[in-house]
């Protein structure tokens, strides 16, 4: 679906012929696209004072709340005040993807932003309208997403005591304090779109053309009769409401296995970073130590390990190793010297040359 900038018509249209189409609108160079909410990440963050890197600081404080890796999260910020911090996260391969949809059809996207996240909304309150068999809520300051219908009951328990304007006929089961006369979403978000500065086209998928790009770009989005086109994908925020209580249930079993290696450690948050950094200090750990072996190993190709050995007891390793010539074996000895503290005993004085090298991690 798609409309002009200060229209109030929208046009429905689905598949790459839509698209193609689209192409010979005279606004195809100024294309705001509408990202799905329900495909995208919103969190609040009281940002650290000292940090590498803002995105890393997102996703290492969010990590907690998502399901799945956080490594490939593109995000951006909606709004900043001191360390407090609002944004928004997408798959940046799912980004890319459709960016290439439409450069592939003509369409060259200067805007990227939330659909949902642009309709009006109270302080403190929250937005809901329909639109086909699903519905847009908005919820104050800066999160929103599309859920189905059975839902969004669930969903409105956790919006708080604000104030819930319903543009439309009121979901069953949703308490509605002010009734409004139903708007498509794309002509609600209108008058928050003409003023919205956020973009999530920047870092690596900013325009990376001329020095003067960037202001271009932002005359453009500013500029009225901007196309803006809507993507319409089924909501992922349900399958994510629907495995709340078995991410919780994985929480607790991180948990019982973080506390069970590190009984003294009572941290109850970012526990993959704190499980990572605890295990980092166990300098002589069997696990750290097969982890140099191997660094050392892959040094010295010629030579192959056969049995690696640990005695607990008093934290030495044997390995049985062999080579096609006697050179390899005082070369890895040498590779190892580093972090460890080898001997080498000869085995066989002929090709192939085996050995059993033992000693300790320094």
């Amino acid at each position: 679906m798609w409309c002009e900038s200060g229209s109030q018509e929208v046009i429905t249209g689905e598949g790459r012929e839509a698209l193609d189409a689209l192409a010979q609108h005279p606004s195809a160079t100024r294309v705001c696209l509408l990202l799905p909410a329900g495909e995208m990440v919103f969190r609040h963050f009281t940002l650290p004072k000292k940090m590498a890197s803002q995105a890393t600081a997102f996703s290492w404080m969010a990590e907690e709340t998502l399901i799945g890796e956080v490594d490939n999260l593109h995000w951006t910020v909606l709004n900043k005040k001191g360390a407090e911090v609002d944004a928004v996260a997408v798959d940046a391969d799912r980004l890319r993807g459709w960016l290439d949809r439409f450069q592939e059809a003509g369409l060259k996207v200067v805007q990227a932003v939330p659909d949902a996240w642009l309709l009006p909304v109270a302080a403190g309150g929250s937005t809901i309208v329909a639109l086909e068999d699903n519905y847009w809520l908005r919820l104050s300051p800066h999160v929103a997403c599309e859920v189905e219908a059975a839902l969004l009951p669930l969903l409105m328990q956790k919006a708080g005591e604000g104030e819930v304007a319903c543009y439309g006929k009121a979901p069953a089961g949703v308490e509605v304090d002010e009734r409004l006369a139903w708007e498509h979403p794309l002509a609600l978000i209108q008058p928050q779109w003409a003023r919205c500065r956020v973009n999530l086209l920047h870092g690596a998928f900013s325009a990376k053309a001329s020095p003067g790009s960037a202001k271009r770009m932002k005359a453009a989005i500013a500029a009225a009769g901007l196309l803006s086109l809507g993507l319409l994908l089924g909501p992922r925020v349900a399958m994510a409401w629907m495995l709340v209580q078995q991410e919780n249930q994985m929480q607790e079993e991180i948990m019982q296995v973080y506390q069970h290696h590190f009984p003294s450690m009572r941290h109850q948050t970012n526990i993959k970073y704190h499980f990572g950094q605890s295990v980092k200090k166990q300098s002589k750990g069997v696990f750290l130590q097969l982890e140099a072996l191997e660094s050392a190993k892959q040094a010295v190709p010629a030579m192959e390990v056969n049995l690696v050995e640990y005695d607990y007891s008093n934290n030495t390793l044997s390995l049985s190793v062999s080579a096609q010539n006697p050179q390899a074996l005082q070369t890895f000895i040498q590779k190892a010297s580093e972090k460890f503290d080898f001997t080498l005993q000869p085995v066989s004085n002929s090709a192939p040359y085996t050995a059993m090298i033992s000693g300790k991690y320094k």
